[in-house]
């Protein structure tokens, strides 16, 4: 872990953030005292830093893309904050949905998730990072949300829902009951809070979502893949 750390030029605190861990925590790491990985912090360092899972084993070659340049020691000393750089947001595995649905409003269960680092700084919002479960966004076309991926969301606040929805757009939507799913809303009754719900996969049919069933919506705002 050390030499990923310092391969990618950053600090303890920055890199255990990014792990969605505390930096006392990740120390341990570096120190030997923690000899097996959890597999969320296996599956951030895949998709934060392109480490190969295979590498952390012994098994291949460490990263999975071109590896990334050290940050430059002038640039290291101005990161003092994360969040100043790029957005960061809890992320909720496929596994961590049902917890979700009853911890959306809990803050120590939300600061328990693991931690997603998008390409970028976006505005200002409350931003969630969801993996994606299931093939119905799945068309072979450039916009196609694959299982696994995942979307970072960015929520709509209810007061907006009350006037249209900027459609066709595709959704992060937490349901009552049909739990989280990520769909292309392309239509929305505002009369009477229904939404049509659309799928880039053929084989699912089109349906329509009453908004006082729906918990949360969010933009989809990036998408990231494993490579």
């Amino acid at each position: 872990m050390i030499f990923i750390r310092k391969h990618l030029g950053l600090s303890q605190t920055i890199f255990a953030e990014s792990l969605g861990l505390k930096q006392g925590s990740y120390s341990d790491i570096e120190r030997g005292r923690v000899k097996t990985l959890s597999e969320s912090v296996i599956r951030l360092l895949q998709l934060n830093y392109n480490i190969n899972k295979d590498w952390i084993t012994g098994e291949s070659e460490m990263m999975s893309t071109p590896k990334k340049e050290p940050v430059k020691k002038e640039e290291k000393s101005s990161r003092r904050n994360l969040d100043e750089f790029i957005t960061t947001a809890p992320l909720i595995s496929q596994y961590a949905y049902a917890g979700y649905l009853s911890g959306y409003a809990d803050i120590e269960y939300i600061g328990q998730q693991p931690q997603y680092l998008a390409a970028k700084k976006f505005s200002n919002g409350n931003y969630v990072a969801f993996e994606i479960r299931g093939d119905s966004m799945e068309d072979g076309q450039r916009h196609a949300i694959y299982n696994s991926d995942i979307v970072l969301g960015r929520e709509l606040v209810r007061d907006y829902w009350k006037s249209k929805i900027h459609f066709p757009k595709t959704f992060v939507i937490v349901h009552r009951t049909k739990g989280i799913i990520c769909k292309e809303i392309i239509s929305h009754d505002v009369e009477n809070g229904i939404i049509t719900c659309h799928s880039f996969n053929p084989e699912y049919e089109d349906f329509e979502l009453n908004l006082r069933d729906v918990v949360q919506l969010f933009y989809v705002k990036e998408i990231k893949r494993e490579p």
